[in-house]
């Protein structure tokens, strides 16, 4: 045998970042979608042809940029390529602040889950220090590299699509076609109001279709490995999407299925009865538990690849031995606690979902500035051939259409909160160029 770097043994291969990838697209938006859709109604089928055919845009223009710029930090990296270190700082904020923050989602939907079986957790102060508790411990097996999250998470994952392809498939014996059509615009607004409604909604489900791009710096060869990840996690979380939230939708009554708090549990209860449900309940948790680990590392990255181009403090860029930021994560993992502490209280819950909105903004800006950052990139790298640079010009129009078309969707109070941590970053800006000059690095220019 020859000999093996320990980094190199503790780096993700293609099967694991797949699952990773659609682990992250999934996480436990999927076990709440057919919720959210079903108060849509069925004309929420529109929302995702829509969503899809942006997202496969979005994943399509960010693999086509890891391969022209194999960077880590992917799309955090590839904003300071085209547009210079201030971009990149603000791109690397807005990124990190909607990664923890969507960690905190997941810990919270995570322990209502589990409250199904402690009813004890229902009480804020008890799921809370749950909540930190398990966070803390998924920090602590972090550490231990991405390698070794990427195969506890290749566990998770499958549990979630036992469930969700158990469902999605099987359920099919079940379905119900006047169930299914029971409502079709349950929004009480306009037919386009309602699809675009539905988009937005589907949108959440396909958050982290960056996964693989960002993780880069984690992964085995990545320049094969990170465009062909990105492509089969999106289609595994497709088809799983789809397929699941139609069947649930001609599963279960339409006003049960609208106030359900685990749909994928109440299908597989009119399946096969209550213990089933038990079941499925169960596999939820440990699904939406384990997409923790792949979200820590996308904390991760972004603020250590931004720490390497002088744009982050450089205490995000100080990794142990087993090439793990792990300072980062402890300063994220102390601001996550906070956030947690702060939903322990049921009056300060309305200020968890302005919390919430701010990491829509948050996510959708990266989104936007990497998906222009393409053809500038295939500019300045004399890539622009013909019908190649055209093709990726019209997917990187069609990922921008489809970003401002959900940013819209996200709502008023989504938008002011974003441009808030926009201007926010502006004066923060100020100690980075003071930082790189101390440091004798040119304000206007990246290292790569």
């Amino acid at each position: 045998m020859g000999n093996v770097s320990a980094g190199a043994t503790k780096k993700m291969g293609l099967t694991a970042l797949t699952l990773v990838t659609a682990s992250n697209m999934m996480g436990s938006g999927v076990f709440m979608l057919p919720t959210n859709l079903a108060g849509v109604g069925y004309i929420s089928l529109w929302g995702w042809v829509f969503t899809i055919v942006g997202v496969i845009a979005l994943a399509l223009v960010f693999a086509k940029t890891s391969l022209i710029t194999p960077r880590a930090g992917g799309i955090v990296a590839y904003a300071s390529d085209a547009f210079g270190p201030f971009i990149g700082f603000q791109t690397t904020v807005c990124y990190w602040i909607s990664a923890w923050i969507g960690n905190v989602a997941l810990l919270v939907a995570g322990v209502g889950y589990l409250s199904y079986f402690f009813p004890i957790l229902h009480q804020p102060i008890y799921g809370c220090i749950t909540g930190i508790i398990i966070l803390w411990a998924f920090i602590a097996f972090g550490s231990l590299g991405a390698r070794t999250a990427g195969k506890a998470q290749s566990f998770t994952a499958s549990c979630m699509l036992l469930v969700v392809l158990g469902v999605g498939i099987i359920g099919w014996f079940w379905f119900d076609p006047k169930l299914f059509t029971t409502v079709y615009n349950g929004t009480g607004h306009s037919d386009s109001s309602a699809i675009m409604s539905a988009a937005s909604i589907a949108l959440w489900g396909f958050l982290g279709v960056e996964s693989a791009v960002v993780s880069s710096g984690q992964v085995e060869n990545p320049e094969r490995t990170v465009p062909r990840a990105t492509v089969y996690g999106l289609l595994i979380a497709s088809v799983c999407y789809v397929g699941s939230c139609t069947v649930i939708m001609g599963l279960v009554p339409h006003e049960e299925l609208i106030n359900s708090a685990a749909p994928f549990a109440d299908a597989a209860r009119y399946m096969f009865g209550k213990t089933a449900g038990n079941i499925a309940s169960a596999l939820s948790i440990i699904a939406c538990f384990g997409s923790i680990s792949g979200w820590l590392i996308l904390q991760s990255e972004g603020p250590r690849a931004g720490a390497k181009q002088g744009l982050f403090p450089k205490v995000f860029a100080q990794t142990n031995k087993n090439d793990v930021p792990i300072k980062g994560l402890i300063i994220s993992g102390i601001l996550m606690s906070i956030v947690l502490l702060l939903t322990a209280s049921p009056n300060l819950a309305k200020q968890f979902q302005v919390v919430i909105l701010m990491s829509v903004f948050a996510s959708l800006l990266p989104y936007m500035y990497a998906i222009i950052s393409l053809p500038i990139i295939m500019m300045n790298k004399n890539k622009n051939h013909g019908a190649s640079f055209i093709f990726y010009c019209v997917l990187a129009i069609i990922g921008m259409i489809y970003s401002i078309f959900a940013l819209l969707g996200s709502g008023t109070d989504s938008i002011f909160w974003g441009t808030v941590i926009m201007s926010v970053t502006i004066p923060l800006f100020s100690f980075v160029v003071a930082g790189r000059s101390k440091n004798g690095q040119p304000s206007d220019n990246v290292e790569s």
